[in-house]
């Protein structure tokens, strides 16, 4: 081979490799352009937010976001047993101490007291005793309570249940052994005695003033106590 056909032949090599090399220049711009359009063009997703989840694709089940219902229990026919409440109006109660009623209950008309010489309203009924005798709970009861009113002396309360409560006024600051709040007490226990610690009735002669209260309401206790009155205007 001579020198001109090896300068052909190189011609014609470096030709090619020029040609491959400018080849693959130009597919590798294009595939670099059309790859990053194609990319820009793609819509970008939002991420999710704390507390949310991105919607299901077409391959995905569906997210249930909302809570399970909840179903009702199922409604049977059985009642609970209630027991009725107790008609303490047709009852007839113990007198809560042996003696006769002197002074009316009346919260509508005035009663005449002796001891402040006027007419006012009274919320119990007095029953005049000897002075010490023995005061009874009018049923079976809870002492609710235990105090000194200013006015009405040693107090004792006893809840009946069923919303009857009695109160004993006047009393004996000495009450009877174990009696005390919260002590449970049955019909014709002995709480104290007859004493003269209602100043505001002091004046009249000894007796054990005597309420009753039905449902937070005072009623009239000689509804429910078989007594005489001896004198409903005194």
């Amino acid at each position: 081979m001579n020198y001109s056909q090896k300068r052909t032949l190189i011609g014609r090599v470096v030709y090619i490799g020029l040609t491959l090399m400018a080849v693959t220049v130009l597919c590798v711009t294009m595939y670099t352009f059309f790859g990053s359009s194609k990319e820009a063009n793609k819509t970008k997703l939002p991420l999710p937010t704390e507390g949310t989840l991105p919607p299901p694709t077409s391959s995905d089940e569906p997210i249930i976001t909302d809570p399970p219902t909840v179903t009702d229990p199922p409604v049977t026919d059985d009642k609970p047993t209630v027991k009725p409440e107790k008609d303490w109006m047709s009852e007839t109660l113990k007198m809560p101490v042996n003696g006769t009623v002197i002074k009316a209950h009346d919260l509508k008309s005035a009663v005449y007291s002796a001891t402040m010489n006027d007419y006012r309203v009274h919320c119990g009924i007095d029953i005049e005793t000897e002075l010490g005798a023995d005061v009874i709970a009018v049923a079976d009861g809870v002492i609710k309570e235990i105090g000194q009113d200013p006015f009405m002396g040693t107090t004792v309360t006893v809840d009946h249940g069923d919303g009857l409560i009695s109160v004993y006024k006047n009393l004996s600051p000495e009450l009877a052994s174990g009696i005390k709040a919260g002590k449970e007490v049955s019909e014709g226990s002995v709480i104290g005695s007859v004493g003269e610690s209602a100043i505001i009735e002091i004046a009249d002669e000894p007796h054990l003033h005597f309420e009753l209260t039905l449902n937070g309401e005072a009623i009239d206790p000689t509804e429910l106590l078989n007594v005489n009155i001896e004198d409903e205007s005194k």
